[in-house]
């Protein structure tokens, strides 16, 4: 018991960074990621780590419930967060937790005045799950059923991403990093890119191109018919919500 109320108690030196992911036709912010941060102060090598610790415990969910009031708090304050969506990620080994109930994230919702259409969950195929009867669609279902918005993260280098987009159709899919660095001058990334892309359209699904770091990336990608972009060109996540102005264009400064 002592070791559960000391792990809980960490959880308040935890923060929030966000970073933009950006309308590349706009120029607008479609949505913020939520992005944990400060794990190292508590002692921790990694946010991996951090939660995996968490799962061992047996408070994997209460430290997600703890973690999504922080996350939806912090978002309430940017200005013209209405406007916006918010992507948190989700670690599909909750269902495993004894502690596991519905209704806790639209409660929270409801306290902070935030619509559920406004949540994206993203899901990746990190972890399995092991309690019999559930899985990864499981979850998915769930919370798609529950109307909140959901995106595979890390899309295309996972063994099952193909199966679980064809079991579970997304909201959204974030092409990982892989495929996006060095795309202009890799023609086999940019033809797996493309058929991702048009593979998207024709379910319609969005795509979100992860890891932007360079303008010729962002243009290949803008030519191969991605909606949307999230990368250090953009903006780096920052914990200070000031950085990040939500009513104006984010690539007014690239070219």
């Amino acid at each position: 018991m002592t070791d559960t109320r000391h792990f809980l108690e960490k959880i308040k030196a935890l923060d929030f960074a966000f970073q933009p992911i950006v309308d590349i036709h706009t120029r607008e912010i479609y949505a913020v990621e939520a992005l944990l941060r400060n794990v190292e102060i508590i002692g921790y090598d990694s946010i991996h780590h951090f939660f995996d610790t968490a799962y061992h415990l047996g408070l994997l969910y209460a430290v997600d419930l703890l973690l999504r009031e922080k996350a939806i708090k912090k978002f309430t304050q940017l200005e013209n967060y209405a406007a916006i969506k918010l992507f948190y990620n989700l670690d599909n080994r909750l269902l495993d937790m004894e502690d596991y109930t519905t209704g806790n994230t639209e409660a929270l919702l409801q306290a902070y005045n935030v619509a559920k259409s406004t949540l994206c969950f993203e899901i990746s195929e990190r972890h399995e799950v092991t309690k019999e009867g559930n899985g990864i669609i499981h979850i998915l279902e769930h919370y798609k059923k529950e109307g909140f918005q959901l995106a595979i993260d890390d899309f295309g280098v996972g063994f099952s991403g193909f199966k679980l987009f064809y079991e579970f159709t997304p909201d959204v899919i974030k092409i990982d990093r892989f495929f996006i660095n060095g795309i202009c001058e890799d023609p086999k990334k940019r033809v797996i890119v493309e058929n991702i892309i048009q593979l998207a359209k024709q379910l319609g699904v969005r795509i979100i191109a992860e890891g932007i770091e360079r303008e010729s990336e962002l243009e290949v990608c803008k030519a191969l018919g991605c909606q949307l972009v999230q990368g250090y060109l953009i903006q780096r996540p920052t914990t200070d919500i000031h950085d990040i102005k939500t009513n104006r264009s984010v690539l007014s400064n690239v070219a």
